[in-house]
């Protein structure tokens, strides 16, 4: 096993002055993590495709990788640091940001493997993003909680990540925080933090459209509108945890593989291997998982309408439908209430029943 890379001791700047490197144009910082220490074929097909648009890449891994997958990374990224698994991703950008953001002149991209893709043209899709002017640049905005940029990409210009305001959120102590804490202070404070500065942020889908209506539903579009942001939207991501865990339990996302054939059959053969391999001993497995039913009334029904009515344009169907699902929102939330509420009086009632019906029959 390959131990962890460290870096020359001495100031880090100093050492890339001494070695004679030069200064980076675009630089990208990619977390990488495998559950089995292993190098999927989708990652390399990622690298090479954000080299392909022009940046360097330096791979921060938490996985203990094997000599013969750091060789493969290094084949399409400038260096690699493997680091404990602590922090999560932000841990490891902010490791990457320390050590090699002050070299960068041009544009700084943050990004992951927790997507696949790209599923096309990656450099289309950065072209349409960046032909309005932004300070900082994302795949998907989301308005969950507050406004923020999914961290899975995000483009910054240099004048944004040379600020206060961008190093300060990558200078918090990840390695002691939960998850949930890192999305709060990391993915959505970072957002937040760079706007409250007077940056400006664009996503290549935000929700809103052309006609000037926009969702009225807030929801994770990467999940709920997967379909829709590949054939419609033209965003080239997948994401994994959707096909592996499908934790919003989206019906019918089986046809993943024609959506993804369509465009790219050679990743469609990646992903399979890789959900094979990683999805091994997990109580439901993937099949099950690809293949749930529609339910009536549930939140998927109620996005897929926004989404339609909103981009034809169709302004009253989409404020009905939204009252319609926070209708069904408070009902089952009143449901669930009343079910864990009403617990101890099910139990006396059980043990009443006991009480009348004992086990002999009540025979003397």
């Amino acid at each position: 096993m390959t131990r962890i890379h460290v870096l020359s001791q001495q100031p880090f700047s100093d050492a890339i002055v001494a070695s004679g490197l030069d200064m980076f144009n675009n630089l990208c910082l990619f977390a990488h993590f495998d559950q089995d220490d292993i190098l999927a074929d989708y990652v390399i097909h990622y690298l090479e495709a954000i080299r392909a648009v022009g940046f360097d890449i330096v791979v921060i891994s938490t996985s203990h990788l094997p000599a013969n997958d750091v060789s493969r990374l290094r084949s399409v990224a400038h260096d690699v640091i493997l680091r404990e698994n602590k922090g999560h991703d932000f841990a490891s950008w902010a490791l990457g940001i320390e050590r090699y953001a002050s070299l960068v002149s041009g544009q700084l991209m943050i990004a992951n493997d927790s997507v696949y893709g790209p599923i096309g043209d990656l450099s289309q899709a950065l072209a349409r993003l960046t032909s309005v002017r932004s300070d900082v640049y994302g795949i998907i905005e989301s308005r969950e909680i507050k406004r923020h940029l999914q961290s899975w990409l995000i483009i910054f210009e240099p004048h944004v990540h040379d600020s206060a305001a961008f190093r300060s959120v990558f200078k918090q102590p990840f390695h002691q925080m939960t998850k949930a804490e890192i999305i709060r202070d990391g993915e959505i404070g970072l957002s937040q933090s760079l706007i409250s500065h007077g940056y400006s942020i664009r996503a290549l889908f935000d929700g809103k459209f052309r006609n000037g209506q926009s969702l009225k539903i807030s929801s994770n579009a990467s999940h709920f509108l997967w379909r829709e942001l590949i054939e419609i939207e033209e965003i080239p991501f997948l994401k994994v945890e959707l096909l592996r865990v499908n934790p919003c339990r989206i019906a019918s996302i089986s046809k993943w593989n024609d959506v993804v054939t369509a465009k790219l059959p050679e990743l469609a053969a990646m992903i399979e291997s890789h959900l094979a391999r990683t999805s091994k001993g997990r109580t439901n497995d993937v099949e099950s998982l690809h293949r749930l039913p529609a339910l009536p009334n549930d939140l998927q029904i109620f996005v897929g309408r926004d989404y339609d009515y909103a981009t034809t344009g169709r302004k009253v169907a989409s404020w009905v439908n939204l009252a319609y699902s926070r209708f069904h929102g408070l009902k089952r939330l009143l449901l669930r209430q009343f079910y864990y509420n009403s617990v101890p009086l099910r139990h006396v009632f059980a043990r009443s029943k006991q009480r009348s019906f004992p086990r002999d029959g009540g025979l003397p």
